[in-house]
């Protein structure tokens, strides 16, 4: 009842939002006179499982700037600042906000030589403001492990073309202003892995990010324990640990290119109310780092992995019993838990990410914990993560990246966390 009740309420605000104003999504954009988008649309239909995505109605890109300007403005005032953005595809959202706003944009095609007209009109227009830039940005996950097998440095050669500086973690602002239009979670799943080992895009600093998402994959994001038990996963733990989430908007699924393409009802019964609202919408989704995550009071860099695992570990099911499972660690600590207000019966899926950084946080403070088998454990998981440094043909190490079966590669497809 209560899924099918967030459900309903994305839902209204999807219909009442079409109801307020008739869109009319032309597939040529207004104020790109040409090229024409018809004619590049027709290439995108034929990817199942599409590694980009992007707006293909002017009017609905109009207001999606319109609404992340808005709350940019709000933060940064008038400030020019710089923002990424990843696979514009023919530029409608990147062409409204630089026609409303003094920003300037990198922005990132993996379509290149498809939408090469779209971007060199949006430059002959606005010139310098607009840095472009080939290559997918929503694939450095890829990136980097094909880094870690020859030590390669194609994450920050990839990077450097949109001047990103390294910045603090913890400044008042964040220092990365980022928009994408997500076609799965492999993507999410980086940023998670990119902050706790510290590597690739998280170490530029704090992010702000405006995604678009579909349902299925914001409410595995956003999603709380106990009322949400079937959604709330490892990754879930995780994401909120670092980021805050929030719905902005939701706009209609048909606005955006590659089309939906929906699986066998026989096999999505289980998440039926979320696969037929991926049919239909999309959900405008404001994502920032958690500036306080690291401080000395709590998690620092060097507790990144230890948290990584403890929350691993203990969430493989979300029914695992907390002072059971911490005792094989360190037998006989089960009563500091219990002062801490846990019971016997307390189970890791019906704690929020906040309870289990506290509950880690007194895990590792108790005087047994350096001579625990856990941290022996969580070296040798970390050191299933790492590639092998023997490939040194480039040819092989793509070939190996495409790969599903290295454990590395599961941290962004694993279906069940």
């Amino acid at each position: 009842m209560i899924l099918k009740n967030n459900v309903w309420m994305l839902s209204r605000s999807f219909f009442k939002w079409t109801w307020r104003k008739r869109w009319y999504c032309s597939s040529t954009a207004n104020s790109l006179n040409e090229p024409n988008i018809n004619d590049t649309l027709s290439s995108f239909k034929k990817f199942k499982y599409p590694e980009s995505m992007f707006v293909s109605c002017n009017d609905v890109a109009k207001d999606i700037s319109d609404t992340i300007s808005v709350h940019l403005t709000k933060k940064y005032g008038n400030k020019q600042i710089e923002i990424i953005e990843a696979n514009p595809g023919p530029c409608l959202i990147t062409q409204n906000l630089l026609n409303k706003t003094n920003y300037n944009i990198c922005v990132y095609e993996s379509s290149y030589n498809v939408f090469k007209k779209f971007l060199m009109a949006v430059h002959s227009i606005h010139g310098d403001r607009i840095k472009i830039n080939p290559g997918n940005f929503l694939l450095l996950w890829k990136f980097g492990y094909q880094d870690r097998l020859d030590r390669g440095d194609r994450v920050s050669k990839f990077l450097s073309s949109a001047g990103i500086p390294q910045q603090p973690w913890n400044q008042e602002n964040p220092s990365l202003k980022i928009i994408a239009s997500l076609p799965n979670k492999k993507f999410l799943n980086y940023l998670i892995y990119s902050f706790i080992f510290q590597t690739g895009l998280m170490v530029y600093g704090r992010p702000e990010f405006y995604f678009l998402l579909s349902p299925s994959v914001f409410k595995r994001y956003s999603c709380e324990p106990i009322i949400d038990k079937m959604y709330y996963k490892t990754q879930t733990i995780l994401f909120q640990t670092i980021f805050d989430i929030e719905l902005i908007k939701t706009y209609p699924r048909k606005a955006f290119y590659p089309p939906h393409i929906s699986k066998s009802a026989s096999k999505n019964v289980r998440f039926k109310e979320l696969k037929e609202a991926d049919d239909k919408y999309m959900i405008l989704a404001k994502v920032v780092g958690r500036r306080d995550i690291l401080n000395k009071e709590g998690l620092t860099e060097d507790l990144l992995k230890p948290y990584w695992y403890f929350v691993k570990h203990h969430t493989l099911s979300r029914k695992n019993f907390v002072i059971p499972m911490l005792e094989q660690w360190i037998p006989g600590c089960g009563p500091h838990f219990i002062a801490q207000g846990y019971t016997i019966f307390t189970q890791f899926g019906d704690l929020t990410p906040p309870q289990i950084l506290r509950l880690f946080l007194k895990f590792i403070s108790l005087p047994e914990y350096n001579d625990s088998p856990f941290l022996n454990s969580m070296e040798s998981r970390i050191a299933k993560l790492l590639p092998s440094l023997q490939i040194t043909s480039e040819d092989s190490i793509i070939e190996q990246s495409e790969r599903n079966s290295s454990i590395d590669i599961e941290e962004f497809n694993n279906k069940d966390n």
